[in-house]
């Protein structure tokens, strides 16, 4: 997934839109490594709670079932302002791996 990091001010802002998750940090480190807590405790909780997929669903990403399941994000294009910040060279991929 994309994930946008903004300096905002003395902190660095590591935003989610197609997950609608953020954590920030003083530096652009610590950003990425509170943003990887607030990744695995979100997937970890909505699995627990069995809507993960709602939460995916309602965030725009797509379910593909054949010929396996596959879940797809929306492109940051659909997210007000993402256009933006995308061309910043903070920005970064986040593998996810989400439980089936």
């Amino acid at each position: 997934v994309d994930v946008l990091l903004i300096k905002e001010g003395a902190f660095f802002v590591a935003f989610c839109p197609s997950l609608n998750i953020s954590s920030y940090g003083d530096t652009d480190k610590d950003a990425k490594k509170a943003f990887d807590e607030a990744l695995h405790i979100f997937i970890t909780e909505t699995d627990k709670k069995g809507n993960l997929e709602k939460e995916l669903l309602k965030n725009g990403w797509i379910l593909q079932q054949q010929p396996k399941p596959l879940y797809k994000p929306p492109s940051l294009s659909i997210f007000p302002n993402a256009e933006a910040f995308k061309k910043s060279k903070l920005n970064f991929k986040e593998k996810i791996a989400l439980p089936l």
